[in-house]
């Protein structure tokens, strides 16, 4: 066989290598993101997003970053206190429960095209520019306690950062880190009673167009035959009927969020905590006030 032969060959066999690879890389590339639906999501989210938008990627994702470009886009948990400027917040997490802090910062939102790990937020015109109260650094300064009824019934005075209630140690009111669903997340701690209930003041609470924040049950006392702990949460506004709502952390892992509209103006709140079994209920809530 001539040299010429051979080198011909030896290019059909290198030819056809590089096809069937790139074929591979095309079969893998669509497992991929028919594995994971964040993928489309970002395609969809770069075709709807704008400059003044932000896209975050909470896990170590940077082909999702970069998908999303030239929306401007970030991976981790950045601070988000001022949003100031920024239109939509999109958030992309590996799981739902990694959503957590963008929860007690922010909210609820709505799964973004179903997908629950996906979300997004209306900075702008959802009033959530700024956190104008947060309940975390106002234990003894604004935020006060109290049990009522049964064995522990009194006030909850402050000492060191806390809110001391009578009775064993974890019924004082503490902020500290817990975590949900693996996700670590500093919240206020807040046992309940069986016998009796826990009260929550939220004085002189600065005019704000909404309340954020989350509550749920930590890993430590998750199980699944626990008891619900119930909430009823008013807010008393000036010149305006209270606004009053009812929550419940039931027997799920990860952080529940949710949102109370404000109009702005001065109010004061009262969150009410009750359970039937306060075994193992370590009940923690995260609350804040924005505009």
């Amino acid at each position: 066989m001539s040299d010429r032969s051979t080198t011909m060959r030896d290019l059909a066999w290198l030819g056809a290598s590089v096809l069937a690879l790139a074929a591979s890389f095309g079969v893998l590339e669509a497992a991929r993101a028919k594995g994971d639906t964040r993928r489309a999501l970002a395609r969809v989210i770069r075709r709807e997003s704008t400059a003044r938008d932000l896209v975050v990627v909470v896990d170590e994702a940077p082909e999702l970053v970069s998908m999303v470009r030239p929306t401007p886009a970030l991976w981790g948990v950045p601070p988000l206190d001022d949003l100031t400027g920024v239109q939509r917040l999109y958030v992309l997490a590996p799981r739902e429960s990694a959503l957590g802090p963008f929860y007690a910062r922010l909210g609820a939102a709505e799964p973004f095209h179903g997908d629950v790990r996906v979300r997004r937020w209306e900075i702008a015109a959802g009033h959530l520019s700024r956190v104008t109260w947060n309940a975390l650094d106002a234990l003894g300064d604004g935020v006060s306690a109290r049990r009522e009824g049964g064995v522990d019934n009194g006030p909850c005075p402050p000492d060191a950062g806390r809110l001391v209630c009578h009775g064993p140690p974890w019924n004082s009111l503490v902020a500290e880190p817990h975590h949900f669903d693996g996700v670590e997340q500093r919240c206020i701690f807040a046992h309940p009673q069986a016998d009796g209930a826990l009260l929550v003041d939220f004085a002189n609470l600065p005019p704000a167009r909404a309340l954020v924040g989350t509550y749920g049950i930590d890993d430590g006392g998750y199980h699944p035959e626990g008891s619900p702990v119930d909430l009823r949460f008013e807010v008393l506004l000036e010149g305006a009927p209270p606004l009053v709502r009812t929550m419940a952390a039931t027997n799920r892992k990860g952080l529940t969020p949710f949102r109370i509209d404000l109009p702005a103006r001065p109010a004061r709140a009262t969150m009410r905590v009750t359970t039937a079994n306060a075994g193992a209920r370590q009940f923690c809530f995260t609350l804040l006030a924005t505009e």
